[in-house]
């Protein structure tokens, strides 16, 4: 057939319907087969490919080869014949598009890529078995059909394995440098060979097919840019150098991009002599683990690369459990309580047993004998709301043990239908009963109930892990489990301890918690398995945060968020950078170095795809950051950034009423009462709902109100607020614990401004005692001190009165910095107590205090201090009439009109000032 003959009305024993494509092998046509009823596509080799005897025997023979290849990954050759001088193939007929067309058409998740990918790497490894070689897979030589599915086609330069190619070896290494190399982008490929159409010499028969292909690719680099090192530089291809023009296929697929950038080939050439793969796009969403199995595959060695393309698409689609010879080695892991594992609920099902899970799959986890041993072991800590703090647990636990269930079943169900692979089915169950492990643990500690686990059992129950976790594919096969089966199974025999080390930190058994994260974090260590290691770091600095050690929490996170971002472990990541905020923002006192690493953060929350409980904590954690450095706007935006999320999820969680309680006191220390009160009250109405109105979490939004209506000058209404408060936490924690001393500070504050100095003084003593006795410095400490010295100097005490002004000041700027506003009203109290008691010296010292304290510049305590430091200063030395004279006046323009010490001040700038 010559270049201009018309378009044959049949080939073969087949009729000729249109020309489909035309390309430098030939012409490809879609053709009917009247036998068979049904459409092929006939490709018809140019006759100018096969002027030489041998090029036509040698390409009719591969044809052949081929067609005795079926695999549904592979476009089929149903026939091989001559027509007009020419050889045709008839092959399947495929509706689909190329693979680069697939891809460009629309944005596709990179799990759909992959599976896509991976069936074309079936099909070349099925060609690898049948013994033969590619040699051009590229994205242009997949076919997609409109399911997704992917068959490779035009094997042009197919080979026998193992076939002699000395010539082509030959020419590759001499010829196709300057012929490809000299054509720059946009230019026109040179012609693609010196010798006329059949008179190329024998021993140069193979360079035919390269050369024809090459000069149709000169400016947009097509096959050089997928070929292998063997073929770049004159060596004999193989299997392997499928697997390397395969992961190049694969890499841009997944990334965007080629892993060998250059734009022409001498480029491409020296980047793959030097083995620089570029490395992924920092915001792909690309699992790192495929990136180094693609990368094992670009190796400029063939025998540094895969061993087969089988195993490449083992190890892309992470299949660490070698399936059913896994399962049993699994089921030992997962200890006895996994006979209900997959290998059971196949047996089942092939034996025409339905899927059928019921409350007896929890005997001995979660039943009626442990719901009434937990209610008595809750009971028997005699605090007044174990009763009903039973009550909701049991009903949360059934809650969650009925969604096992329903997720145990539908795991079999979904294996039975074929809708999931054995692998994965194995995943999924394994996920299952390390959740059913970790109930069990749980349930365990409640049994032995004290005190601090009542109080924190329905939070600990809130927390319990997700179920939904279990049924996501791509979170399932993240992580690989140890080949060694002994290392495995003390990997998971480490992995449950961990889960009690969680559960024991949530029921406040921190010191246990930690004897028992610190024992894990050495066996983790000695495994030298990363996923354990980053998870015992994780849980000894959740530990370490909740007991208030912040240098040590700061370190372990920092070490689990170094192994989560190093083994592409994400949600250990960016849990452990959330929890660091905190930690560094609020327990060390960091917050501007805490608050730069939020876009960091964020990105590991996406990463991480968890939009649910750490985007709340993150959020919770950003709102607390910012209200410590007074930036308003964006705490009140993080916390109801928090809250937004958490209605999102599908069952009411504590936390959403601490993040109302902590918006609460954000309005309140601004006196936006009517805000602070609509939030104190939700959070009130939230505890009340998830954890009972007895339970001493409820006596926080309380104290909130209380604080409300003491801004509000209602005090007597403060007092019930207070005192209910105060009954609570006595309740749970004792008559000496810490939490007391806010409600009794509150209850202070509201007796003096009712007037009631001795039971004031009666509150505000016994929050100083509990401070004291607990060793607790904070702010609360300072104001019953203050208050204490309130009391006293309107009793005549003033001696006592100064004595308590000074510790004020002394832990106000201990625990607030030099400049608070209560160090700077405790230190003018100071003042005017040693002025009243006349001693002259000290009330300098302490106003001079308050004159230099940057917060009290402009303010009213600043002018008071002036006025009086200017009475005391104008009896001594003329010398210091100057000073008078400035104090007076600064005190004259900034008192209010109705403050008494601005006549005397005004008198005594007139007398220390003179005329004018």
């Amino acid at each position: 057939m010559s270049e201009a003959s018309p378009d044959p009305t049949s080939i073969g024993p087949f009729i000729v319907e249109r020309k489909l494509g035309e390309g430098a092998m030939g012409v490809v046509f879609v053709g009917y087969d009247r036998k068979l009823e049904r459409k092929v596509a006939l490709k018809l080799v140019r006759r100018q490919l096969l002027g030489n005897p041998a090029v036509r025997e040698r390409m009719t023979r591969e044809a052949q080869a081929m067609a005795r290849l079926s695999n549904p990954h592979v476009v089929q050759v149903y026939q091989v014949g001559e027509h007009d001088g020419g050889i045709y193939m008839a092959m399947e007929y495929v509706e689909g598009e190329t693979l680069s067309e697939w891809l460009g058409r629309t944005p596709r998740p990179w799990q759909r890529v992959l599976r896509t990918l991976c069936d074309a790497g079936r099909g070349l490894a099925a060609a690898h078995a049948a013994g033969l070689v590619h040699r051009d897979f590229k994205p242009d030589n997949v076919l997609v059909d409109g399911d997704g599915h992917a068959r490779v086609l035009d094997f042009g330069l197919v080979q026998a394995e193992g076939a002699d190619e000395p010539a082509e070896r030959g020419f590759r290494g001499a010829s196709m440098d300057p012929e490809v190399t000299t054509t720059a982008p946009g230019e026109e490929a040179p012609p693609a060979h010196a010798t006329a159409p059949g008179t190329v010499p024998d021993d140069r028969s193979s360079m035919l097919h390269w050369s024809v292909r090459l000069t149709q690719l000169g400016n947009v680099l097509g096959t050089p840019a997928y070929m292998s090192p063997e073929q770049h530089f004159g060596r004999a291809a193989g299997p392997t150098s499928d697997q390397f023009s395969f992961a190049i296929t694969l890499y841009e697929a997944l990334y965007g991009v080629r892993p060998f950038g250059g734009d022409s080939w001498q480029a491409i050439r020296l980047q793959i002599q030097e083995g620089m793969v570029s490395p992924p796009p920092l915001e792909s969403p690309v699992p790192r683990r495929l990136f180094k199995v693609i990368a094992r595959a670009l190796a400029l060695e063939p025998g540094d690369r895969w061993p087969s393309l089988a195993a490449m698409i083992a190890a892309l689609e992470h299949d660490p459990w070698k399936l059913r010879v896994r399962v049993a080695a699994m089921a030992g892991l997962i200890g006895a309580a996994s006979v209900a594992s997959y290998a059971v609920a196949v047996s089942q099902v092939e034996g025409g047993q339905r899927c059928r899970f019921d409350a007896d799959a929890l005997a001995g986890v979660w039943d009626q004998a442990r719901a009434t041993a937990m209610t008595r072991a809750f009971e028997a800590t005699h605090l007044a709301f174990a009763t009903d703090t039973a009550r909701r647990v049991a009903g949360r636990i059934d809650a969650y043990a009925g969604a096992w269930l329903g997720a145990r079943q539908s795991a079999c169900q979904d294996h039975a239908t074929g809708a999931q692979t054995d692998r994965l089915t194995d995943l999924r169950v394994a996920c299952l009963e390390r959740r059913k492990a970790h109930l069990a643990t749980l349930v365990d500690v409640f049994l032995a109930a004290e005190r601090s686990v009542v109080e924190n059992a329905v939070q600990a129950v809130a927390a319990l892990p997700s179920l939904a976790a279990c049924s996501d594919s791509s979170e399932l096969v993240e992580t690989v489990p140890p080949d060694d089966p002994a290392v495995a199974e003390r990997v998971e025999a480490a992995g449950r301890e961990l889960g009690r080390v969680d559960i024991l930190e949530r029921t406040g058994q921190y010191e246990s918690g930690l004897a028992l994260a610190r024992q894990l974090r050495g066996e983790a260590a000695s495994l030298g398995y990363p996923p354990l290691a980053a998870q015992a770091a994780l849980s000894e600095g959740r530990v370490l945060m909740a007991s208030v050690r912040g240098e040590e929490a700061e370190a372990a996170l920092q070490q689990a968020l170094r192994l989560g971002i190093t083994h592409d472990l994400h949600a250990i990541a960016a849990e452990a950078a959330i929890m660091r905020i905190f930690v560094v923002g609020n327990d060390l006192a960091r917050p501007r170095e805490a608050l730069a690493t939020v876009p960091f953060v964020e990105a590991l929350l996406e990463r991480a795809g968890d939009g649910g409980k750490l985007g709340v904590l993150l959020h919770n954690n950003i709102g607390a950051i910012d209200d410590n450095l007074g930036d308003f706007e964006a705490a009140r935006a993080s916390y109801e950034a928090a809250i937004a999320g958490l209605r999102r999820l599908a069952e009411s969680d504590p936390i959403e009423a601490i993040v109302h309680n902590n918006l609460g006191i954000l309005y309140v220390d601004r006196r936006q009462f009517d805000a602070a009160h609509g939030h104190f009250a939700r959070a009130h109405e939230l505890f009340q709902a998830i954890l009972g109105d007895g339970h001493p979490l409820t006596a926080h939004p309380l104290i909130g109100l209380g604080d409300v209506d003491l801004g509000r000058g209602r005090h007597f209404e403060a007092m019930p607020s207070y005192l209910r408060a105060l009954a609570l936490l006595e309740g749970a924690h004792g008559p000496e614990h810490q939490y007391l001393r806010y409600p009794l500070v509150g209850l202070g504050h509201a007796h003096v401004r009712a007037g009631r100095g001795a039971e004031a003084a009666e509150f505000f003593a016994r929050a100083v005692q509990i401070a004291e006795r607990t060793e607790v410095r904070d702010k609360f400490f300072a104001e019953a001190l203050e208050g204490l010295a309130d009391v006293s100097a309107a009793a005549g005490d003033t001696e006592q009165a100064q004595q308590l002004y000074e510790r004020a000041v002394g832990v106000f700027d201990e625990v607030s910095g030099a400049d608070d506003d209560g160090g700077t009203r405790a230190a003018l109290r100071a003042g005017e107590v040693a002025r009243q008691r006349g001693d002259g010296d000290a009330a300098v010292r302490w106003f001079e205090r308050v004159m230099v304290r940057q917060n009290a510049v402009g303010s009213q305590h600043r002018a008071r201090a002036a006025a009086q430091l200017a009475v005391v200063l104008a009896p001594r030395e003329p010398t210091v009439s100057a000073r008078v004279c400035e104090l007076a006046r600064g005190a004259v323009a900034d008192l209010d009109e109705a403050e008494p010490l601005r006549a005397e001040a005004s008198e005594l700038a007139r007398q220390a000032c003179g005329p004018g």
